[in-house]
């Protein structure tokens, strides 16, 4: 029940959280559960009413067990997920996630599938029962406001200003804020805290300011329909449909309901009021949907249901809280990391960091769930001094974005490189795409492998590395031994000797291609990336030497993947890679039956990164020290 009176809110919070979105709601429980007071401010805490964040990949399962939060996934109509299937034209191939019975099972939810899974549903439904779990918790306050700006002293943030408006309301300890009290009229306050947390969402209002130099990219938005009784060939999987235009996903959020979302290219969309959106759906994408369902999204369109989107941006991270005059404030969330949600991984990497940011941070209280630690004996990590930034909080700060790179870079460089694929808009990119497809069709390790990174479950960045190039080097293969279309002649056939040199220089085109589709990506996971604001001092120490070691970083993965890749018949083979890169996995403590991003992936696969992190970790901390 809610609190029948006003909670004190001129009073000193250990935190103050701006946003109650899904990382605003998680981080906000698990400091609490840590021992630490929190102020949650949200703009609007109705019911949320979006088209994204509706599949919870297994590994983010885990991670909300992890924070004693699996429960918000009961009563809201969530869909059991059991992996994927992919349609290429006529033809599909499952890709379903691993056994629960191997080292994947278990510290999830309950299986019925005999997989590991994850869950679906709708958007609001999710974040409000992650609301009412954390406005449950004694040190939680939460309050209704529009936050205006961050108070500073001192050049150090101290607290926000926000307005609370005549239908504000602010609870202490309740499921749902329409329970507490209501002010009466519009007001102005003032929140103090030692630390401000930013988990204001992709659309930040102060991330430009105090959380990262880097503009988002947007390269694409999807448009998403909701469809009744959808007769989907796959149920209780994702469907992911290679158009010509762009990919499209389909996945239950209820038991009756489905969302599709369509991929359209470009930052600006074809006008809906003129109905080139629509005719842009019915001439490009419709045709290339599983036959079954397209009455039903003709239905809809003809309907005239709202076309709703969303636009799919990038935003590699920033290190967080190494400026002198940014101190007292951390972003976190899509405010600080953005990737195109084709995999559905974001909220998997913002449950974690939250599971990151609360280890690094300390707790009087133990806030793990026992099931999830494996020790129930475990105690609470000595609390950092949240006042001493120089010395606990900014160490700290660079230990937890090392820390939640292992699963954060494979997310990200994993969704921006098969966008790339699935969404191919030049012949190299076709030959990639295709090649990916054949390379699933393969089965056994060719699947295994990377569904194992999609769905959060091993956080290896090598092991993504060497898939990649084991596609790239496959789809080399198949321009050679299998055949393909020629449009001159309308027929498919195998290219014949005199054609090879051609294919030779085909080959390295594809290969060129592959490299730029995933290098970039992987040249910004790597980078810390530590803001520099107009208003900061000017370039700091190490600028020169820093690209250097990067530029030598990549080519080591690069050796690494060159030296652990296969022969071409070996391609073929569905063994999994003998490799240190593929194997040696931790499965964290306890039982040793799961495996645990909050512990990193196996030393023989994650050396080569620990040493670049302590590399560029030096090189961050000598130029903070000039600055």
């Amino acid at each position: 029940m809610a609190s029948t009176s006003e909670p004190d809110l001129t009073r000193h919070f250990d935190f103050t959280i701006v946003g109650a979105g899904v990382v605003g709601s998680a981080l906000a429980y698990s400091l609490a559960r840590s021992g630490r007071s929190v102020v949650l401010v949200e703009r609007d805490l109705s019911h949320p009413d979006r088209i994204v964040g509706e599949l919870l990949q297994p590994g983010g399962v885990k991670a909300l067990h992890w924070l004693g939060m699996g429960e918000c996934l009961d009563g809201i109509d969530a869909v059991p997920v059991e992996g994927y299937q992919v349609f290429y034209g006529p033809r599909a191939v499952p890709i379903p996630y691993p056994e629960e019975a191997g080292r994947y099972g278990g510290k999830g939810v309950k299986s019925t599938s005999g997989r590991v899974e994850g869950r679906s549903f709708h958007h609001g439904n999710f974040v409000s029962s992650l609301r009412r779990k954390a406005m449950s918790h004694p040190n939680v306050t939460t309050l209704e406001a529009t936050v205006r700006d961050l108070v500073t002293k001192d050049n150090k943030i101290v607290g926000v200003r926000c307005t609370r408006s005549s239908t504000s309301a602010s609870s202490n300890s309740g499921p749902t804020a329409s329970e507490a009290d209501s002010s009466s009229s519009s007001s102005e306050l003032t929140l103090n805290s030692t630390i401000t947390i930013v988990a204001d969402g992709c659309f930040s209002k102060f991330r430009r300011t105090h959380g990262s130099s880097i503009s988002p990219k947007v390269r694409s938005n999807f448009v998403g329909l909701e469809l009744s009784h959808a007769p989907l060939p796959a149920p209780h999987h994702g469907h992911v449909v290679l158009s010509p235009s762009g990919p499209i996903l389909l996945y239950q959020i209820g038991s009756t309901h489905t969302r599709i979302l369509i991929d359209v290219a470009g930052e600006k969309l074809p006008s809906q009021a003129k109905g080139e959106l629509q005719r842009h759906i019915r001439e490009d994408f419709l045709p290339h949907i599983p036959e079954e369902l397209r009455p039903c999204i003709e239905r809809e369109l003809d309907a005239g249901q709202r076309l709703r989107s969303m636009p799919n941006s990038f935003l590699p991270p920033s290190m967080q809280g190494q400026s002198k005059d940014r101190e007292g404030v951390i972003v976190v969330g899509d405010a600080l990391n953005m990737r195109h949600p084709l995999t559905g991984g974001g909220m998997s990497v913002g449950l974690w960091d939250c599971v990151h940011l609360t280890k690094v941070l300390g707790g009087s209280e133990r806030w793990w769930s026992d099931e999830e630690q494996g020790d129930k004996h475990a105690k609470a990590t000595t609390p950092l001094d949240l006042a001493d930034w120089p010395n606990c909080i900014r160490p700290a700060l660079r230990t937890w974005h090392w820390r939640r790179k292992s699963l954060a870079s494979v997310i990200n460089i994993l969704a921006q490189a098969l966008y790339s694929l699935f969404g191919a808009d030049d012949a190299s990119l076709s030959v990639l795409r295709e090649g990916c497809f054949k390379y699933f069709e393969l089965g056994g390790e060719c699947v295994g492998g990377p569904v194992s990174l999609l769905s959060g479950l091993e956080p290896n960045p090598v092991l993504l590395v060497d898939h990649f190039f084991r596609v790239a080097l496959y789809s080399i293969y198949c321009l050679f031994a299998h055949e393909q279309f020629y449009e001159k002649e309308g027929r498919a056939r195998k290219a014949g000797l005199l054609e090879w040199p051609g294919l030779v220089w085909r080959s390295v085109m594809v290969f060129w291609t592959a490299c730029v589709v995933i290098l970039p990506v992987i040249w910004t996971e790597m980078r810390a990336n530590v803001p520099r604001f107009p208003d900061s001092a000017k370039k700091q120490g190490a600028t020169i030497l820093r690209p250097l070691v990067l530029l030598v970083a990549l080519a080591g993965v690069a050796g690494a993947v060159y030296f652990n890749s296969s022969s071409s018949s070996a391609l073929l083979s569905s063994r999994p890679p003998s490799s240190s890169f593929g194997g040696n996995v931790s499965h964290g403590s306890g039982s040793g039956s799961g495996f645990s991003p909050l512990h990193g992936a196996g030393t023989g696969a994650n050396s080569l990164l620990e040493q670049l992190r302590a590399l560029s970790s030096l090189f961050s901390s000598t130029s903070a020290s000039r600055e």
